[in-house]
């Protein structure tokens, strides 16, 4: 039974300083990223599929939101302090949209050190985005013993010297909250120019994270780094699309093009 001292007070007047930020470049060092020197280009997106707030006439309005942060920035939003920034808005009273959307944007640059850019999808927007999948070979159909769960990077190797351009891609993918310990669960995309890599070992690598504990951008940028540094390919991208906790998802892009890889709503999100 709950104890009723266990309840968490969720604020719903708009306050700010519910966000809290973590720097990158502590995760960053570990993996030899030096401060200023990345080796991928990188966005972060957000989507909150419960966000409200009050209109003049105190009628709620409700959208999806996008937040949309740039891998350079210097800091990271700890995602249930965005809830609970986001929920602050419920009972707040906004003009219009315009200044719910600069209300946002603000407060995240702030937050983030980098210019954040956050749009507001209504019912028909959403519907006529509709759902997707990753175009690419699934590593989720191979029939494997594993029984490593503790990130090891030990398991990427190459299949041959066979230069490749391949997509692949599964859905098994499982990580833990640094914060709460919760799990976390997202379908990781890799993309990838170079000798072929063991589609075994990729998976492997992959489950390997099931009891690892790291933020979702942060676990984007290791799955990079360890491809590159164990793998070698001309050319890499790397999407984590995380499912949803607390009403938003994640998706954390890493990679060496200009462009970004589409942006897709999957079957869990």
């Amino acid at each position: 039974m709950a104890n009723s001292n266990d309840k968490q007070e969720y604020v719903t007047m708009y306050t700010p300083s519910l966000l809290d930020s973590i720097p990158r470049q502590n995760q960053r060092q570990t993996l030899g990223i030096a401060d200023g020197a990345l080796p991928f280009k990188g966005l972060d997106i957000w989507n909150a599929y419960e966000f409200t707030w009050l209109n003049p006439r105190g009628k709620p309005e409700v959208a999806v939101a996008q937040i949309q942060v740039p891998g350079k920035s210097s800091h990271l939003i700890e995602s249930k302090s965005l809830k609970l920034y986001l929920g602050s808005y419920s009972n707040t009273t906004f003009a219009n949209r315009a200044e719910v959307i600069n209300t946002l944007e603000s407060d995240l640059t702030l937050a983030t050190q980098a210019a954040v850019s956050v749009t507001l999808h209504n019912q028909d927007q959403i519907l006529q985005e509709g759902m997707g999948q990753f175009i690419g070979t699934s590593l989720d159909l191979q029939d494997l013993e594993i029984s490593e769960y503790f990130w090891n990077p030990e398991f990427l190797e190459l299949e041959s010297s066979v230069i490749v351009r391949e997509s692949v891609y599964t859905n098994l993918f499982k990580s833990l909250c640094p914060m709460t310990g919760q799990p976390d669960f997202a379908s990781i995309l890799i993309q990838y120019n170079g000798n072929s890599i063991s589609h075994a070992g990729l998976l492997r690598y992959l489950v390997s994270y099931r009891e690892h504990a790291e933020f979702a951008e942060q676990v984007s940028e290791r799955i990079f780094v360890d491809i590159m540094n164990r793998c070698s390919p001309e050319r890499l991208s790397v999407s984590a699309r995380y499912t949803r906790r607390g009403g938003i998802d994640i998706n954390a892009h890493r990679t060496h093009d200009e462009a970004l890889p589409a942006e897709v709503r999957l079957w869990r999100q």
